[in-house]
């Protein structure tokens, strides 16, 4: 599950659905949201802990049968571009819950619109 942490809750609810189902899920953590211009003691740490969670939830993709995408509202953002790219990169199938993501080559790594954990859950 890749989405915004602007969306937080309403992905929650949706991957809770998708458990419920009995589907694994590998949501993003945003247990403590760390917001994008937070510094730590150092510029290193700062740096080792964002790529720390890039790459944690590389591996998530890299684990998953799918790469879905909840792009409400058609909203994607820097990191869920770079998921869709590493997914794309892994030939992972690309689902969405809304067609567009605000960009036309994003657009174009979507390969199935699926707007509701039960019909998601049936592709599963």
């Amino acid at each position: 599950m890749c989405g915004s942490k602007k969306y937080r809750e309403e992905i929650a609810v949706f991957c809770a659905e998708l458990e419920k189902m009995g589907v694994l899920v590998f949501a993003p953590s945003f247990d403590e949201v760390i917001s994008e211009d937070t510094q730590f003691e150092t510029a290193y740490v700062t740096n080792k802990l964002f790529k720390g969670l890039t790459l944690e939830h590389f591996d998530w993709i890299r684990k998953a049968e799918v790469c879905y995408v909840f792009n409400k509202d058609s909203y994607v953002g820097a990191s869920v571009t770079m998921e869709m790219a590493y997914a794309s990169a892994l030939a992972k199938p690309i689902f969405a819950l809304q067609p567009a993501t605000g960009d036309p080559c994003r657009d174009a790594l979507i390969d199935k619109v699926i707007a509701t954990p039960k019909a998601l859950a049936r592709v599963l």
